[in-house]
């Protein structure tokens, strides 16, 4: 039998990944969610913190609080510029996505 918080989490994850899409610009690096009893916090990693990356943000929150529903944990964000590094991730805190190297070469 699956242990239910584990799969609260999960869910959680689930549902933010869902809540990102299509809302991804350039200038993100990552992100990642970490889920606790009544609150939720989504970290950005970005190259430069926009206003478009704000409202991004607002729509990403807006977008999980409806999946989440009726649950209402509190969901906040964090925004980090610069790449993540493994001591910059809380504990237990789910990477959901993560930019492919901007310089990587094109396939011959």
């Amino acid at each position: 039998m699956a242990d239910p918080e584990l799969e609260r989490v999960n869910g959680i994850a689930l549902m933010a990944v869902q809540a990102l899409l299509g809302l991804i610009s350039s200038d993100v690096v990552a992100v990642a969610v970490a889920a606790e009893e009544e609150r939720v916090l989504l970290s950005f990693w970005v190259h430069r913190h926009t206003p478009e990356i704000d409202e991004d943000i607002v729509d990403v929150i807006g977008d999980l609080k409806a999946f989440l529903y009726p649950d209402n944990p509190l969901i906040e964000s964090r925004v980090v510029v610069g790449a993540p590094k493994a001591a910059a991730t809380r504990p237990h805190e789910r990477m959901i996505y993560w930019a492919k190297s901007q310089t990587s070469t094109a396939p011959r």
